[in-house]
This record gives C-alpha cells, sequence and structure tokens, in this order.
C-alpha cells in the first residue's frame, strides 16, 4: 500500500455540492454517472494510474470510487467529499474481488477506525515489508493495525499475491528457486527510475511500492556480498 496525496478535486463536483447541498437526499447516490466518470478520471491521475490498496493498474474504465471512510458511516456529506474517495479495483457493478476494496466491504465502523492503515496518510508504506513470494506482513512486529488492515483487505489472497510475486521475480531476474540475476548497477537505476516517476507524479508501473523495497534489499544483498569478498581477500 502506498500513500496518496490529495490533490485539488474537480471543480464540476464542487459545483455539484453547491447545487445538491440543500437536496434532503444529499449523498453520494445523488452523483449522475457522467460525474462520476470524471470522478474516476480525476483519481487515477492522482494516484499515478494504480489501485493503492493493491497497486494494480486501473484507468477511468476499470475501477470504482472506494471510501475509505464507508459510506454506511458517513455523515454530514462525508461520502461526497473528494478527500474520502480513491479509486480502487474493479470496475463498477463488475463482480466483487476477494480482495481489496470489496473485501473491505463497511469496515472500519468509526470506533475501529484506529485499526485502519488508510493510504491517506503518510508514513503507511514503511509499516508494511514484502517477501519474495509476494507475501506482505508487518515490517515491525507486533503491529496490529497493520495485520488488521492486510486481513480485512485480503492482501494475501492468493490472486494478488502471486501478481506481486511474479512482478518482483520480473524484476530481480529471478528463475525458478534461483538467485536474482540483476547486477548491482541496474538494480540502483531501476530503483532510481521507479522513486523518479513518484517524484514527477508520472503514470506509476504497477506494484511500484513493493518492487522499491524488494530493490533495496536486494541491492543492500549485494552490496554486502561484495564487501565480504573484500574482506576476505
Amino acid at each position: 500500500m502506498r500513500h496518496i496525496q490529495k490533490r485539488n478535486e474537480p471543480q464540476s463536483l464542487t459545483q455539484w455540492r453547491a447545487a445538491q447541498q440543500n437536496d434532503p437526499n444529499f449523498g453520494y447516490d445523488l452523483i449522475e454517472a457522467d460525474l462520476r466518470r470524471e470522478i474516476r478520471q480525476a483519481l487515477v491521475t492522482e494516484q499515478g494510474g494504480l489501485c493503492a490498496y493493491t497497486g494494480r493498474r486501473i484507468d477511468e474504465t476499470s475501477c470504482h470510487i472506494e471510501h475509505p471512510k464507508p459510506q454506511a458511516h458517513c455523515v454530514n456529506g462525508e461520502d461526497v467529499s473528494y478527500s474520502n474517495m480513491l479509486a480502487r479495483v474493479p470496475a463498477p457493478n463488475a463482480p466483487g474481488l476477494p480482495y481489496g476494496a470489496h473485501k473491505k466491504g463497511s469496515w472500519p465502523h468509526t470506533i475501529e477506525e484506529s485499526l485502519f492503515v488508510s493510504p491517506l496518510r503518510p508514513g503507511r508504506e514503511e509499516r508494511f515489508s514484502f517477501t519474495l513470494n509476494g507475501e506482505i506482513k508487518a515490517n515491525d512486529l507486533p503491529d496490529t493495525a497493520v495485520t488488521e488492515t492486510i486481513a480485512r483487505l485480503g492482501l494475501n489472497h492468493k490472486l494478488i499475491q502471486q501478481l506481486r510475486k511474479a512482478a518482483i521475480e520480473a524484476t530481480l531476474g529471478i528463475r525458478g528457486r534461483g538467485q536474482a540475476s540483476l547486477d548491482l548497477h541496474r538494480a540502483r537505476a531501476r530503483l532510481h527510475g521507479l522513486t523518479a516517476a513518484e517524484q514527477n507524479r508520472s503514470p506509476l508501473e504497477p506494484f511500484c511500492f513493493v518492487l522499491k523495497q524488494a530493490l533495496q534489499k536486494h541491492i543492500i544483498r549485494v552490496e554486502a556480498i561484495r564487501q565480504s569478498k573484500r574482506v576476505l581477500r
């Protein structure tokens, strides 16, 4: 999961909210399809083309609008606040997935908000750790909120774990049960490219936050091996 820095909301949403705020049924369900599509486009751009819960590639046709604070628990127009909107897989009205926003459902309730590691709050990436087989876990144990978030979002479901594993293996040059073949120079260049894309707010590579961590660990390992060989000489 990566941190999402919110930008300014679409002006059309601001105008819609001003026009509809006195409606007795004021809320997300009143937003028409065209405006929802425009909101999805803005969210996809804001998120670098990735679902922040899973890291999968998305565009405005393959995602839906998710409320980190669930609609069921929203009050006073929170469900039409752009600050409470994120783009997530799958597309609107698509069959539910066993991980991500559909798995999360109406969690967390207000009394459980401290257990949800939201991508809207900075410092979240550092709390998650990924293994070479694509498993996600708490970086520091115990971290009850991370463990609960992983379980509630199904982030270790075999389908999404396999996608992360494939991305890691392709990046590090791992084949079968062998060691990574990516050399130190290319590893550093690859890591720099992923970091630069985030800083430039460019379209991001799927699972980039997973790959950055895998590359960092790989670089540390290769440097340690080099250092040990120098000592033995």
